[in-house]
Formats: structure tokens, sequence, C-alpha cells
């Protein structure tokens, strides 16, 4: 079963037969108790790496959930992130909090804190207290980190009845889309190659999440081949599709075949690995999200209930062929179709007018350097004595230590970083802890929480800004930056109480937990940073 332009379809049938053989089924829209629509599912969409100028650039090819979301939404294209570190755990703890990672703790993927006077790396969401659950010897995960509530929370404490679901490739996605709530949180684990969650959340599956793993996911790995579905006619809107600065720089042009990119194929995990790049992992994560709202009867038991879908392949997809690639474009167009029939499945179960729905993203991206570079834009990657350079300096700062007869010599230091080419700013500890007077400085005092520092060099104690287009990551592309192009992400709203249109009222990411939390009647904190864009 290979995923090209005629099976895809039917593979997606085929998995949505599964899964109404395996006791989900589409039932009846709930009954409407009033006129006026009351919200029972509020559901939170996040497209990782999406950029509002690349979800723009292909607005007419949209048929699906996108076009339905356009369509009948409400659509806010001046809306971004109001801090520096861009980065999927931050981002997406932003939407579902309403808050900056100045407030919620969660300032990116990876950080480093002083703990016993030495500098060391905090990963998001892991926590040595924890396992994963019913993987022997595997760390778990939990929002230990997070350090404010967030829908999912208030939700809870509004509605004793309330179910929370929060389903994606990612940890640190479906993790912080929830907040601190023990609800359904489940993840793909690719070297274990199932959804798994952590024992913070549950100590045994439910059955509807094993069938799911033994049954469902075989059928979608049986496609070991990713073929373009993007028209002929539409694929000059992408870049070429046979640049040497994609994937591995040997397979960069569909189709794309497991048995023909992947040496060691004895080693299962290596296809999972393989796999997990490909558009199919959000067929799962969809697939999956659909079998919560059925076996879970979500929206149809007189409480309010919340579901959170990461769709995580944009993002590794962009990571390995960059935006603007022909395989980025193909995962859109899928991702389209995939939203398409998910609306149309809440819509039959739940009822039109009993959800709503929001899709944002928790990031944008640049372009890859070398295909700005042929633009005649800004774009480069640093160069080995650059990245030496910077590295011998940042050491120098934090071995002179933080002594009063030490600021001129560090001083100096920064300056002397700051006069290497692809450096814009550097900033200090106690630089982000004044007042700003720089509107980046005032991005980045936002990404800042007390003894948790992001960056390449944070665990020297300094926040390094670089000149735009730079790429220091070794994929194709990456993203963190507080340009616009790394901020500047789509925010739609949709369902129960929204009115249609496209507003350009400018508008942060930090608005839409309470504009959910208006939405859906829910109680949320007078200390988030956001204010709701609507109210019913």
């Amino acid at each position: 079963m290979n995923w090209n332009e005629r099976s895809a379809p039917a593979a997606l049938a085929a998995c949505l037969a599964l899964l109404g053989s395996l006791g989900w089924g589409c039932g009846g829209p709930a009954a409407r108790e009033a006129e006026e629509p009351v919200v029972r599912l509020v559901v939170l969409v996040s497209v990782d790496q999406l950029p509002g100028q690349l979800f723009e650039r292909y607005d007419s090819l949209y048929t699906g959930g996108f076009r339905r979301l356009l369509n009948e939404g409400r659509y806010y294209r001046r809306a971004v992130h109001d801090h520096g570190e861009t980065w999927t755990s931050s981002g997406h703890a932003t939407l579902s909090t309403g808050r900056y990672p100045s407030h919620h703790g969660i300032v990116a993927n990876r950080w480093y804190s002083w703990v016993d006077d030495e500098r060391v790396r905090i990963e998001s969401v892991e926590d040595g207290g924890e396992a994963l659950l019913g993987v022997p010897g595997r760390t778990g995960y939990s929002p230990a980190n997070l350090e404010a509530t967030a829908v999912a929370d208030w939700l809870e404490a509004s509605d004793a009845g309330g179910r929370v679901v929060s389903i994606s490739a990612k940890p640190t996605t479906a993790i912080t889309l929830t907040g601190q709530v023990q609800g359904h949180v489940y993840w793909y684990e690719d070297d274990v190659g199932r959804f798994v969650t952590s024992t913070y959340y549950m100590r045994q599956y439910p059955g509807w999440v094993e069938r799911f793993n033994r049954n469902a996911l075989p059928v979608l790995y049986a496609d070991t081949i990713w073929e373009c579905e993007v028209p002929e006619r539409l694929r000059s809107l992408a870049r070429h599709d046979s640049a040497g600065y994609e994937w591995d720089g040997a397979h960069v042009a569909f189709p794309h075949r497991y048995h023909a990119e992947v040496e060691d194929r004895a080693d299962r995990r290596k296809f999972y690995d393989w796999w997990d790049h490909t558009p199919a992992l959000d067929v799962a994560t969809l697939g999956l999200a659909r079998a919560a709202v059925d076996s879970l009867a979500l929206g149809r038991r007189g409480s309010v209930d919340y579901l959170a879908i990461g769709l995580s392949q944009n993002d590794r997809i962009g990571h390995a062929f960059g935006p603007n690639s022909l395989e980025q474009l193909d995962n859109l167009l899928r991702v389209d179709r995939l939203l398409g029939d998910f609306l149309g499945h809440l819509d039959r179960t739940v009822g039109p007018g009993g959800y709503v729905l929001a899709l944002s993203s928790d990031h944008g991206t640049p372009p890859v350097p070398a295909y700005a570079q042929e633009r005649g834009d800004a774009g480069r990657e640093p160069t080995a004595e650059e990245l030496s350079a910077m590295r011998r300096l940042a050491r120098e700062y934090l071995a002179a230590g933080d002594a009063a007869s030490a600021g001129d010599r560090r001083a100096r230091i920064v300056e002397a970083l700051e006069a290497l080419d692809i450096i814009a700013d550097v900033m200090t500890v106690e630089e982000l802890m004044r007042e700003a007077t720089d509107s980046f400085v005032a991005l980045y005092k936002r990404s800042y929480y007390p003894n948790r520092l992001a960056g390449r060099l944070a665990r020297y104690g300094l926040v390094v800004r670089y000149q735009p287009g730079t790429n220091w990551s070794g994929d194709a592309t990456t993203h963190g930056s507080p340009y616009l192009y790394d901020r500047y992400v789509p925010l739609i709203l949709f369902g129960a109480g929204v009115t249609a249109g496209i507003s350009d009222e400018p508008v942060r990411t930090v608005d839409l937990a309470p504009t959910l939390a208006e939405l859906a009647g829910i109680p949320y904190p007078a200390e988030v940073d956001g204010r709701p864009l609507v109210s019913r």
C-alpha cells in the first residue's frame, strides 16, 4: 500500500473502516437542549511549524479542513507569538495557558539551570520521577516544569465531569497542550513504535488505545513508499524537488522509499524513524483522536470536554526538507484533507453547534539558507571557525566569574561576541532582568524565567540573537528566533459562537486560551497575559 495519488485515499478509508470495526462508530449528534449553541467540546489543533506566510501561500489549493476553517471560521491573519525563543514546547504552552514563557516557565524544548552550583540541561517535560507506561527502563514525562494552568485545568476546575484528551506525535506537544490535568495524554515514541503515555497520567492503558496500537497502526505501517499527491500542474508552487540540502543529501526527491533510503532494514526502529518523517504519523494521530472522540463519548455526556491534537509532521518534514519543499506542500495538502474528514466526524458525533475549535501553530520557520540565497534574500550557516570562536568566548565569559571586578572583562567578551558576523546581539541575565529598551530584548524577556536560560550559549549564562536567516542546526532549516518568520502563525476560530470572517486585528497567541475559555463559558485566571478575542 503506497502513499500515491490513487491509494492514499484508499489507505485513509481503510484505516477509518478499521476504526469502525473496532467499535468506534460515528454515532449521532447529541440532542440540542436550547436554540443557542452550547459548547460541549473544546478542540485545540496545532499544526507544528506552520509559518503564516506559508499557510497563506497555498490558500488557493485548500479544499478540505483548511478551506472550511477559512470559509466558516474567523481567521486572524496578523497573529504572532510575542516571545523570542520560538520552540515547540514554549509555543504550545503559550497557546494552552494564555501566558508568556516568562510566566508559564516552559522557555524552550530544553534549557539550562543552575543546580548545586552546576549548570544542568533540563528537558522541558522529562520527569525522572515518572516512567513510560509499559516501557521498562524508560524515563517518563510530566508537566512538572509548567508553572501555570491551562485551558484543560480551567475546564476541570469548573466541570469535574469534563474529560481531557491530548494526542500528538511528540510528548513536548501532547503535555504542554494539556496543562497539569492527569487526563488521557498520549504521544508516539518512534523507538517503541506505538502511542504511549507516562505513569503521571495513568497506570494502565485503556482498551481503545491498546486496540489502536495493535490493529490500526499495522495498517499504516504497510505503507513503505511516500509518493507525491500534489497534482503536476501545482508542483511549481513549491521549489524544485531535487535540492541537495534536503534530507540526507541523496534521497531528496519523490518517491521516498523506505527500502531504498534506509540501509539497516533489520532494525525495526530504523523503520519507525523513517516513517515518522512522513505524513503517515498525522494520519495515525488523527485516527487515535477519532477513536478518543468515539470511545470516550467526548462532547456527548452533558459536560464540557477538551481535546488537543498536535499534528507534528509539518515540523519534521520542514526540518528535513525545508519549507517551500514539495514534500511540505504534499504534507499540507494531506493535512487539509485529514482535517476535513475529522471536522465531518465531529459534526456527525458532537453536532456542528456543540463544539468550538481553534487552529494555530507553535512557531514558524525561515527558508532554507541556500534557497534564500538563490532568491537574493538573507540566509547563511555559521562556519566552523565562527562556532569555535563563539564557544571560546562564551567559556571565557563564564570563567571570568560574576564578581564586580570581572564586569569590565565580561563586557569586553560580550562585545567580541557581538562583533562576529553571525551574531546580532548577546544578552546577559542581568540585561534580561532589567526594563527592556529594545524591542528584541523585550521579546527575549518574555522567554526568560528565573534560572531557566535557553539557547546555544545558555550553559554559559548568555542568550544570543543571530542575524536574520541564520541556520545553525545542521537540518535543512530550524527556528527559535524572534524574527517575524518564526513568530507569525495562523490563528483560526471555528464553531459555536464564532462569527465567520477575516480579521486584520493584530493579535497574539496568548489570546487564544482565554478566547476558548470565553467561548466555552469556562472561568479563567485574571493573571493570563492574553485577552479574549470574542465573547459569548
